[in-house]
């Protein structure tokens, strides 16, 4: 045909193999580039995470998520991040914020003994009480129970008989007064169903061995620790003369010893790792008295309010309890994780994460995610009720990033097994990804 110059079969051939490679080379140009552009690479984990949820079926309406990438300083994803959820022992998160924000990680709890005024006398005998008060100690305990229990060192009940025998005291004419005038005289939080209150111990300002005795709890915390005492004073040789009892130190009764616990970082994570109800409530109890309007779950409770306030969080929450067993609670995920990204900014903020489980290391999530991406790159607060499971914490993902999260699962009941399996592959899918 004129005008038509024919190429031989191996030129068209070349060419053909050449439009094939720049084909190849510019789709790889192009994927590069969308795996440079941050929003294509956060859609795409987006979506995953979505998927993931499905999979599982616990994308539906009895669930929120959030996802916030510390380091990149950008939302990853979000799922009904403003619907109140019951979040269970995610409540924990907020008492153990407000308690490093209010005291500090050294900051260690005591417990006094007073005698009555004057003092003993030349021969050592004490003409009156002595007063154990206790001021909200959650760990004071004998040796033998701080081994069992808190794996610490911490207020030991025996200290106080080696100081009274060293400072010469013989004899006490009267008896060992339990004083726990500084919380109120609640035992147990006011509007829990009585299915949970199996899972927290009686409170009080003074505790002995977390309010237990022989396997069981004390019905009378404080007047159990009193006893204690008379009889560790009396098997060291020092009389007491009357039996113990309950009551307050008088104005006039003369200081002669403190015993004080470990540092709240441990006791924090005491309470974090395992889930220790008792713990979390004792310590807002302690807000309440230190920085509140007097030692009550309420007022504790509206310290704790104030410090989520503090963190510019106006709303997504209602504080009812310290550990989480109320069925009153609300948290939002994003409120968790506003709080996670807050306390990523304080000095301390490796105190408050080193107090988290570690996934298939310890705590509650010593059994889970063991061998797969998130062992030991997830720390996380978990959380489970009849109508809650939660998880919420930190992920250190592939790239380096460290990525905080929460799951907020609810239902009329829960699926707690499907619950802790989708947690528990999101948590996997993030600590895998290179955002």
């Amino acid at each position: 045909m004129r005008g038509v110059t024919l190429l031989p079969w191996w030129t068209m051939r070349v060419l053909g193999t050449r439009r094939a490679r720049l084909l190849v080379a510019l789709t790889s140009l192009a994927l590069l580039l969308l795996l440079l552009v941050p929003g294509v690479a956060s859609a795409a984990l987006k979506d995953r995470i979505a998927a993931t949820l499905a999979r599982y079926g616990m994308s539906g309406s009895g669930t929120s998520a959030a996802v916030f990438d510390l380091t990149a300083k950008r939302a990853v994803y979000q799922l009904r991040p403003d619907v109140l959820r019951l979040p269970a022992s995610n409540e924990k998160l907020v008492t153990s914020s407000a308690a490093l924000a209010s005291w500090a990680a050294d900051f260690r709890f005591s417990t006094q003994l007073f005698v009555d005024a004057p003092g003993p006398d030349e021969e050592g005998v004490v003409r009156g009480n002595v007063y154990l008060r206790g001021l909200g100690d959650a760990t004071f305990s004998t040796a033998s129970y701080q081994r069992r229990r808190w794996s610490m060192k911490t207020g030991d009940v025996q200290d106080f008989v080696r100081r009274l025998r060293r400072v010469g005291i013989t004899r006490i004419t009267g008896r060992v007064v339990a004083d726990e005038g500084y919380f109120d005289a609640a035992r147990r939080v006011a509007n829990w169903r009585p299915g949970v209150l199996a899972f927290c111990a009686p409170l009080s300002a003074l505790t002995l061995n977390a309010s237990t005795a022989s396997g069981g709890y004390v019905s009378d915390p404080a007047l159990c620790a009193a006893r204690s005492l008379t009889r560790r004073l009396r098997n060291a040789g020092i009389r007491v003369v009357q039996a113990p009892a309950r009551g307050v130190a008088p104005d006039t009764a003369i200081l002669v010893y403190t015993e004080r616990s470990a540092p709240l970082e441990r006791v924090l994570a005491k309470m974090n790792k395992p889930s220790d109800n008792f713990l979390a409530e004792e310590l807002l109890k302690g807000l309440g008295a230190g920085f509140g309007g007097g030692g009550s779950t309420a007022s504790g409770a509206a310290v704790a309010e104030r410090h989520l306030q503090s963190l510019g969080i106006e709303k997504g929450f209602r504080i009812r309890d310290g550990s989480g067993l109320s069925y009153q609670n609300r948290l939002s995920a994003r409120t968790v994780v506003k709080i996670l990204g807050a306390m990523a900014k304080r000095p301390d903020f490796a105190v408050f994460r080193r107090s988290l489980a570690v996934a298939g290391v310890d705590g509650t999530l010593k059994h889970r995610m063991r061998g797969t991406a998130a062992a030991g790159k997830v720390r996380a607060k978990t959380g489970t009720l009849n109508d809650a499971s939660s998880l919420s914490g930190y992920v250190t993902t592939a790239n380096g990033h460290t990525l905080s999260f929460a799951l907020l699962m609810n239902g009329s009941p829960v699926d707690v097994g499907r619950a802790h399996a989708a947690q528990d592959a999101v948590a996997v899918l993030l600590a895998r990804s290179s955002p």
